[in-house]
């Protein structure tokens, strides 16, 4: 398996996955006296710091979706003795689900606007629904959420009634769309904290075991917050690389052998003015695109604007000049479609059409330095790469200076 493929498994992973098998390995493998001790009290601490979490940080979607996780762990434990147990059960089972994954392929929205509210609204306004419906019609009730469609040997392994099983199934579609597509930390750990749940479910419920993998689907929810906020300091969200920010860490972590290069595009100005910011962009997403798959082991950040920075741990400069020729050649011979669009967005560009599906010819120039007896810090390696860029400018574009 490729490094990238390797990257892709643990951004799914990670932390969803990690902290579910976590809690799959405490509660197979854990002390029972420790199990006990733990209670339901954990499960409300998580939970109250998720929520918290995803209102100060105003994801309104991982704050419906730890309510929702938390009211479904509540109901079955004041319900445990119930005459309606099975029932509520079923409901849950049910609706957490189709919950989920609704919310999966949502969009965050400010959590005093409307639509902030009404997702709020739907998840809160499930547990008086419930109610009303116990209350109102508990045998319809019951026969709907118990109904059994059909007898099969492939459903007698889970406790979950049949309506419930379809239920998870549309609700793992979703996520698992959702993450697909969009590829972001909150629909990964909804997928995790979907997988949390029907583990809650297949528990007693009520018990500290379905508490506790509740409570799991809380923390992985609670850690999206935490995550995304992190990829929004110092992931840059146009390119998708590293920004500016994340450089510092790398740097310090360097060994007495690297070298780093600066990377910038051709009369990016010029192109940007030409067609507009708008077009501009989807240039720099392009480069970024070539730039994470440099060779050599390069490490590619987008250092500001039309800049870019590549660090070639453990490499000397003529090590590193190869991979950097390749990569100016890569971009340079690709010629970047233009996608359709109307108009520009900008003050500048207000009312000019865009290029319909037109080819652009894009060029960089790149600077290298490494490490040496004149250079000896990340600082001063940066600064000489950036001569070395600007000498390549110098010398006409579209080349490579060390």
């Amino acid at each position: 398996m490729s490094y990238r493929n390797l990257k892709a498994v643990a951004a799914w992973l990670a932390p969803g996955g990690v902290v579910l098998f976590a809690a799959v390995l405490f509660v197979n493998y854990g002390s029972p006296a420790t199990l006990a001790d733990l209670g339901h009290g954990y499960a409300y601490a998580v939970f109250g710091t998720a929520a918290l979490l995803a209102w100060r940080f105003h994801r309104s979607r991982v704050l419906a979706a730890v309510l929702a996780v938390a009211f479904a762990e509540r109901l079955l434990r004041v319900t445990a003795a119930d005459d309606h147990t099975r029932t509520v059960y079923a409901a849950i089972a049910f609706l957490i689900p189709l919950t989920l994954g609704f919310l999966a392929t949502s969009r965050d929205r400010g959590l005093l606007t409307l639509r902030g509210m009404t997702q709020l609204g739907g998840v809160v306004g499930l547990v008086p629904l419930v109610g009303v419906l116990l209350a109102v019609a508990p045998g319809p009730m019951a026969d709907f959420f118990g109904y059994t469609a059909l007898e099969s040997v492939a459903t007698e392994w889970v406790a979950l009634p049949q309506l419930a099983l379809i239920a998870f199934g549309v609700g793992i579609t979703l996520v698992t769309g959702a993450a697909v597509y969009r590829g972001k930390t909150v629909e990964k750990s909804v997928f995790w904290a979907l997988i949390a749940t029907f583990l809650a479910l297949e528990a007693i419920p009520g018990s500290t075991v379905s508490s506790l993998y509740f409570a799991s689907a809380g923390l992985i929810l609670g850690l999206s917050v935490v995550e995304t906020s992190y990829s929004m300091a110092y992931r840059d969200e146009l390119t998708n690389l590293p920004s500016r920010r994340a450089l510092p860490e790398l740097l310090m972590s360097l060994g007495s052998t690297y070298s780093i290069a600066m990377v910038d595009i051709d009369h990016f100005k010029k192109f940007n003015d030409k067609h507009g910011h708008d077009v501009g962009d989807q240039v720099l997403r392009m480069v970024a695109g070539r730039l994470k798959r440099v060779t050599g082991g390069g490490k590619a950040f987008r250092y500001g604007g039309e800049e870019f920075t590549i660090v070639f741990p453990g490499k000397s400069r003529d090590e590193a000049l190869p991979h950097l020729e390749a990569l100016r050649q890569d971009i340079a011979d690709g010629a970047f479609t233009v996608r359709r669009g109307d108009r520009r967005k900008g003050a500048k560009g207000r009312g000019r059409k865009k290029p319909r599906g037109k080819k652009l010819s894009v060029k960089v120039s790149i600077g290298v330095a490494e490490r040496n007896g004149r250079n000896t810090t990340p600082e001063q390696v940066l600064k000489a790469a950036d001569k070395a860029l600007y000498r390549a400018k110098q010398a006409g574009r579209n080349r490579v200076s060390g």
